[in-house]
């Protein structure tokens, strides 16, 4: 179990807030880039700063322990301007704006709710804030360092645009590796991190090739160039390896050889973006417009000494030595025994790959393996060493970062995590006798807190149940909006700093718009396509004229996101944190448009909007709780006049076959265990519709010979294409009696709700002679409570189908 001391944070006496903008950023680059970065100061620009002076090395973070709290050094108002937009004659963006911070006393941190209802008004049009924690509030990490979980591995380099230089020769090599036979599935790692193959055949040719480095001894000088860590275990014989599986037989290609792989890949390229899009993001010929994503061509057409025409290379290879392959003989001989005992364990020909060659191009992240987080953390180490070489500062991170997602140039891989606490658990204190653990802020407390209606949800693992984001240098959170549009709490446990950026709710629609012309999406909407895991760079955003918020979150405090909001966040190190989702009775018109919006789209929920809105109006009507049901009334009348509806077209469709399933989730019915099909054994949150994966709480409507799921509105349009309703089975958990029982018992105690506060305020307006007797009051109470409600019209169903028994 792993401990960490509580460490201070500046105190304040009461609430403050700052929104602030950034100041004016230097235009220079890191003094050591990451790899093929170029160093050319002319492109080199600075994509945010913070006037932070804190460090965010993973070396000096040990998992599940806390670095030192920092003061939290509050930015001033700034404008930063790119120097490629000054050569281009485009106008500066506006300046990045930071979001509040507030610094609640001890008194007011208390209940987070209240808290941020209380600040609501002054940081919702942000879309985030930032909280910092009082100077004694600062709970031990719980986490294990054997504690086991998969990774995603993140090619930064093709987060803004999925091709670039390096990934074109990174094809040219899989290609010709594909021909021989050989798969690269699994790229080659070193000290858990990925080697950068186009940038190791550059170097090992401007060294005078394979024989050379080997003759001079050169392998050290070349894996320090590579700025793979001395501490990785057997570097230079995994370089080796590397070479020789690799690299080898490409390397023995002439020059003509490899032109004609680069224009196979380049065709292979063009019929693969025909399917599924562009991979550049915008064509060539745009070059004047302003809202292009940016693009930094090299100085005089030379890149790493290779001369190029229209981002091209000319000649890969010009002026290589005739006697080059004869240097390597004795490499291809060992290459040609490994190929030969690839073939023989069965391994897929050219032929056969060549069909899937290219296909996974608009992919940036991909499944990592199983690791615990102390071997994490030494990956993490690893990575923050060879891209920099000194501890880095907030603004050097994000500087280097846009540096890679813009140019393109060399290959960065990350890794990060995201960890289910149900399973690993929390971060934050649970035991009944350790401190923090019943505080509201402790985000395990978070989803039972009576001011949130998600508590109806019970256990939901992503929405009610906290996650663990596990992250290093560079990892990122890319352009996003929860599905369901719910706001939530992140706090960071351990570690290096994190840089958020925030666009709100009300940008939506000019957001839509500007990301649809940058990546040229040819129909799809904008935003559809930034859940394509897309960063766009926030100076590009607010040059094309969208709101782009910032903050640097440090650790030990938390960052609250609004409804609706999107929002990305760059990792500046190792770094731990929680998050949680909650929601006030406000978010219920935003969650249910989102989950029209999902249905329609065939997105996959994580829970039933359904259930949620019959859990709040059986819970909160015996509560009396008028605040919730005045909100939800018409959100109630809707689902069940569309729900009514879609049974009446139904049966007038002609199906008969009903049945009902268990009232509670819980408890089965006779008839399910009389006849044990797997639709029926099905939990509830797996009931989904088979079309558009709809969680079919209320109904639904089974084939029994296949198995098969249907929600009411996809089975209507099945029938009218089938004409026929053979085979189909509608279950049902409420009948039409008790569905309109619950909407009128909901809008009679919003109408008496609403009736006691009229009748104060009329007590309040009477004169000394017109006290209200008991008997005035009684006849009011009576004419108040009665509600009329327009009953829809009977089904032709029988009556047993549709009311109780």
């Amino acid at each position: 179990m792993l401990t960490r001391q509580a460490q201070p944070i500046p105190p304040t006496a009461t609430t403050t807030t700052t929104a602030n903008t950034t100041p004016p950023a230097k235009n220079t680059t890191s003094k050591k880039t990451f790899q093929g970065t170029s160093k050319n100061t002319s492109q080199g620009t600075s994509k945010g700063t913070s006037t932070s002076t804190s460090t965010s090395s993973a070396a000096k973070v040990k998992p599940g322990t806390s670095s030192p709290a920092k003061p939290a050094a509050e930015p001033k108002a700034a404008e930063r301007q790119r120097e490629s937009g000054e050569k281009r004659g485009a106008a500066p963006p506006p300046p990045l704006t930071e979001v509040p911070v507030f610094r609640p006393s001890l008194e007011e941190f208390h209940d987070p709710l209240v808290y941020v209802e209380a600040v609501r008004g002054q940081a919702e049009s942000y879309g985030l804030c930032r909280v910092a924690p009082p100077q004694d509030w600062r709970p031990e990490c719980k986490l294990k360092e054997d504690m086991r979980f998969v990774t995603q591995v993140q090619h930064i380099h093709k987060l803004g645009r999925r091709w670039g230089p390096n990934v074109l020769r990174l094809a040219c090599i899989r290609k010709h590796l594909q021909a021989q036979g050989i798969s690269m599935e699994d790229p080659p790692l070193i000290g858990g991190c990925e080697l950068d193959l186009a940038r190791f055949f550059q170097l090992i040719n401007d060294m005078g090739g394979m024989q050379q480095v080997s003759d001079m001894k050169k392998w050290n000088k070349l894996a320090d160039q590579l700025r793979i860590p001395k501490t990785a275990q057997d570097r230079l014989a995994k370089l080796q390896e590397a070479y020789c599986q690799y690299l080898l037989s490409y390397d023995s290609l002439d020059p003509a050889e490899r032109i004609r792989l680069e224009r196979e890949v380049l065709e292979e390229k063009g019929r693969l973006e025909k399917k599924r899009g562009p991979l550049e993001g915008h064509s060539d010929d745009s070059q004047q417009s302003l809202l292009q994503l940016p693009r930094c061509e090299p100085k005089n057409g030379l890149v790493n000494g290779v001369i190029r025409r229209n981002g091209l290379p000319r000649n890969l290879e010009e002026g290589a030595k005739e006697g080059k392959k004869q240097e390597k003989d004795m490499w291809l001989r060992s290459s040609r025994r490994r190929l030969f005992s690839q073939e023989k364990k069965g391994g897929r020909g050219g032929a056969e790959e060549e069909k899937e060659f290219l296909s996974d191009q608009h992919k940036c992240i991909y499944r990592g393996k199983s690791v615990s987080l102390t071997t994490f953390y030494r990956t993490a180490r690893n990575t923050m060493n060879m891209c920099f070489n000194k501890e880095p500062g907030t603004a050097e991170v994000e500087q280097e970062y846009w540096n890679i997602v813009e140019q393109r140039e060399c290959h960065v891989a990350v890794h990060c995590g995201k960890v289910d606490t149900k399973t690993h658990g929390s971060g934050f204190p649970v035991g009944k006798s350790e401190t923090f653990s019943k505080h509201g802020w402790n985000l395990t407390i978070l989803p039972n807190n009576s001011g949130s209606i998600l508590r109806h949800l019970g256990a939901v693992p992503g929405v009610t149940i906290p996650w663990l984001n596990i992250g290093m240098v560079f990892s990122t959170s890319c352009w996003s909006r929860d599905h369901h549009r719910l706001p939530y709490i992140d706090y960071l446990h351990t570690g290096a700093d994190c840089i958020w950026y925030c666009i709100p709710a009300e940008e939506k629609v000019k957001l839509d718009k500007v990301v649809h012309t940058l990546l040229q999406a040819n129909g799809t909407p904008g935003l559809e396509m930034l859940e394509n895991n897309i960063m766009i760079s926030p100076e590009v955003l607010c040059r094309a004229g969208v709101k782009v918020h910032r903050t640097v979150q440090q650790s030990g405090q938390f960052v609250v996101c609004f409804p609706a909001a999107f929002v990305s966040k760059v990792c500046c190190g190792y770094s731990v944190s929680e998050t949680v989702h909650f929601a006030t009775p406000q978010w219920l018109n935003t969650g249910y448009q989102a989950a029209k919006e999902l249905k329609c789209r065939r997105i996959e929920r994580s829970f039933s909007m359904e259930k949620l809105l019959y859990q709040i109006a059986m819970s909160e009507s015996k509560r009396e709780n008028g605040v919730i049901l005045s909100t939800m009334t018409s959100l109630l009348k809707d689902l069940r006049d569309t729900e009514l509806r879609q049974r009446r077209d139904l049966f007038d469709a002609g199906l008969r076959s009903v049945a009902r399933y268990c009232s509670h989730d819980n408890q089965a019915s006779s008839e399910s265990r009389r006849i044990q099909r797997q639709w029926l054994r099905l939990d509830p949150s797996d009931r989904r519709c088979q079309v558009c994966q709809h969680l079919c709480y209320l109904s639904m409507v089974v084939q029994e010979s296949e198995n098969v799921v249907f929600c009411l509105e996809c089975v209507l349009l099945y029938v009218q294409k089938h004409k026929s309703c053979r085979g189909l089975k509608m279950m049902y958990r409420y009948d039409e009696d008790q569905i309109n029982h619950l909407v009128s018992r909901v809008c009679g105690r919003v109408l008496e709700k609403s009736g006691a506060e009229k009748r104060r305020g009329t007590r309040g307006l009477q004169g000394p002679g017109e006290a209200s007797t008991p008997a005035k009051r009684s006849a009011r109470n009576r004419t108040s409570i009665t509600v009329s409600l327009t009953r829809l019209p009977s089904s032709t169903l029988p009556k047993t189908a549709l009311s109780s028994k």
